[in-house]
């Protein structure tokens, strides 16, 4: 089930909108609670925050790159969208 849900992220885009200055560098950043409730809003997949390895801050529009601990040994990338309102 953890490789299903992990072949399924890697094939798919989150789509995330927030608030964006004119340079593209966002008001705040996007945040582990933001990702989870877009993975679940956009594609039913009920993420634990707390297993969501943001490296640094996201404060800039455009694409990244988010692993995700799923199980013990199961790691699966969540790629991101960011886009301006």
């Amino acid at each position: 089930s953890a490789r299903t849900i992990a072949a399924s992220l890697a094939q798919r885009a989150v789509t995330i909108t927030a608030k964006a200055g004119a340079e593209g560098r966002l008001f705040g950043s996007v945040t582990a609670n933001d990702i989870v409730a877009a993975v679940d809003e956009q594609f039913g997949i009920s993420l634990d925050r707390k297993k969501v390895d943001i490296s640094e801050p996201i404060r800039t529009i455009g694409a990244h790159s988010v692993s995700v601990a799923l199980f013990a040994d199961i790691v699966g990338t969540v790629r991101l969208e960011v886009v301006a309102r």
